[in-house]
C-alpha cells in the first residue's frame, strides 16, 4: 500500500492495543470510523458520515473539512462506545475502483537450476518483474500515464512447476510464476489525501485499493463484486481472496434518484427519500406501482452499462458463478433480478447458472461493529477496510510483505 509518515505533531497514540482512522469516500456519502486493532481483529467504535467526494482537487478544503467534523463525531462515539478517549494517529483511506485502474497480470519464468530450492532473492526478483510488467501494461492504458502511481499490489497466485502454492521458497523445480494484481491512481489523488492527512495532524496516511479489502472478505474463491453507489458503478473481479480486474461505468443510484424527480418535480432529497421508501417497502401498493414504472426505464439502461462493463471484465473468458451485490443501489427489490438475468445475455457466458445476492455488512467477517451504525448496504466497504486493516497488522506473508516493500519504492 502506498503510506507516508510524520504529518501529525501533537496527537499519539495511547499505545496497544492500535488505533486507526478508516476513510470510505464514497461519492454519495463518505465514511469515516474509528478503529481499534488488538490480536488480529478491528473494533469499530466510532462513526461518523459526511457529503461524499467527487474525486477533484479543486475540493480539497472542503474534504478537509468533511473530514475534521467526521472525525470528531466519531471520536466522540469512540469514547461513549469504549468507555475511553481514542485518537487515531495513523489514517487509512480506502479508494474505489472508479478512481482505480486495477489489473492482475502473469509471469512464468524457466529456472537455470531445477535442482536448487527458491529463496527470497529468487522470489523478490519475480515479484518485482511481475509488478513491473503490470504497471507498465496500467500505464501503457493510459493516455496520460505521468499522471498515475501504483499505490498497491497483491500477490494472486504463485506456482512452481503449474502447480499453486502459497510461498515458493524452499520448493524445486524446472519453472516458478506469479501473478500480481497492481493497483494505481492519480497523482493528484494522492495529494489530495496527503492535504487531508497533513490538515488534519497524523502521523502517517495509507492508501489503498479498496477492492483490496472487499476480496480479501469473499465467501467463494471466484466471484464478480458489483458496488452500485451514487455516481458510479464498480465491478470486481475476485480470485483467492484478491482481486484480478476492474470495471466501472459513471452510472449508479444518482441516476435512478433523478428518474424520480423528473416525474414528479421533485427535489434531489425528496427524490431519494422516495427511492428509500420504495426499497424498504413502505409505500401503498399503487404507490409502489407507479415508482417502480418511473425506476424501470432507468434501470434497464444501467443494466445494459452493466453488461458492457462485465463483457469488457471477461475478455471473453467464462465469468465467475457468484455475483455479489453491494452499496446503497443495491438496495433496489429489483437489482438482484436484474442482474440475474444477464445469465441470458449474448455477450457474456458463465462458468455456471449465475447466482446473485446481497453483500451484507454481518457478512464481511473480522471485524466487530460496536458503533450502533453502519448496518446498511452501503457500509460494506468501510467495515471491509477495518476488517483489512487488521489483517495488515498480523504477520503477513512473505510474498505480501515482499510486494508491500516494492510498492513503497
Amino acid at each position: 500500500m502506498w503510506q507516508r509518515s510524520s504529518f501529525r505533531r501533537n496527537r499519539h497514540s495511547p499505545g496497544p492495543p492500535t488505533s486507526f482512522g478508516i476513510v470510505e469516500p464514497g461519492t454519495t456519502t463518505l465514511r469515516l470510523c474509528v478503529v481499534e486493532v488488538e490480536d488480529g481483529r478491528s473494533t469499530v467504535l466510532g462513526w461518523a458520515e459526511g457529503p461524499g467526494w467527487t474525486g477533484s482537487e479543486a475540493d480539497t478544503a472542503s474534504l478537509v473539512n468533511t473530514c475534521d467534523e467526521a472525525l470528531v463525531q466519531a471520536e466522540q462515539m469512540a469514547q461513549s462506545s469504549g468507555d475511553r478517549w481514542l485518537l487515531p494517529d495513523q489514517i487509512v483511506v480506502g479508494l474505489p475502483a472508479s478512481q482505480l485502474r486495477g489489473r492482475a497480470w502473469a509471469v512464468v519464468q524457466q529456472r537455470p537450476e531445477s535442482g536448487r530450492p527458491v529463496d527470497e532473492k529468487e522470489l523478490k526478483a519475480l515479484l518485482e518483474r511481475t509488478l513491473r510488467l503490470a504497471v507498465n501494461r496500467l500505464v501503457s492504458d493510459v493516455p496520460e500515464s505521468d499522471d498515475w502511481l501504483l499505490i498497491d499490489a497483491a500477490p494472486v497466485a504463485l506456482t512452481v512447476d503449474g502447480r499453486r502454492v502459497t510461498d515458493p521458497i524452499g520448493f524445486r523445480g524446472r519453472e516458478i510464476g506469479a501473478a500480481v494484481f497492481a493497483a494505481m491512481t492519480r497523482v493528484e489523488t494522492i495529494q489530495t489525501w496527503r492535504s487531508v492527512a497533513k490538515e488534519l495532524e497524523f502521523s502517517s496516511l495509507t492508501l489503498t485499493a479498496t477492492p483490496l479489502a472487499l476480496a480479501a472478505g469473499l465467501p467463494v474463491a471466484h466471484g464478480i463484486l458489483v458496488d452500485i453507489g451514487g455516481a458510479a458503478t464498480d465491478l470486481v473481479w475476485c480470485s483467492a481472496g484478491q482481486p484480478v480486474v476492474l470495471e466501472s461505468f459513471p452510472v449508479g443510484g444518482h441516476a435512478l434518484t433523478a428518474s424520480l424527480a423528473r416525474k414528479w418535480g421533485l427535489t434531489r432529497g425528496r427524490a431519494e427519500r422516495l427511492k428509500r421508501a420504495y426499497s424498504s417497502k413502505e409505500l401503498s401498493v399503487d404507490a409502489e406501482a407507479q415508482v417502480q414504472g418511473v425506476l424501470w426505464p432507468t434501470l434497464l439502461r444501467w443494466l445494459e452499462d452493466t453488461e458492457a462493463a462485465m463483457a469488457r471484465l471477461s475478455h471473453d473468458e467464462p465469468l465467475p458463478q457468484h455475483l455479489y451485490l453491494l452499496g446503497g443501489g443495491s438496495a433496489l427489490p429489483e437489482m438482484v433480478d436484474a442482474v440475474r438475468s444477464l445469465a441470458w445475455s449474448q455477450r457474456l457466458r458463465f462458468a455456471r447458472y449465475p447466482e446473485v445476492s446481497c453483500l451484507q455488512p454481518t457478512d464481511v467477517p473480522g471485524v466487530m461493529n460496536r458503533s450502533g451504525k453502519g448496518r446498511d448496504l452501503g457500509d460494506v466497504s468501510a467495515l471491509a477496510l477495518a476488517a483489512w486493516v487488521a489483517e495488515q497488522q498480523r504477520a503477513g506473508n512473505r510474498p505480501a510483505r515482499i510486494l508491500s516493500e516494492l510498492c513503497q519504492g
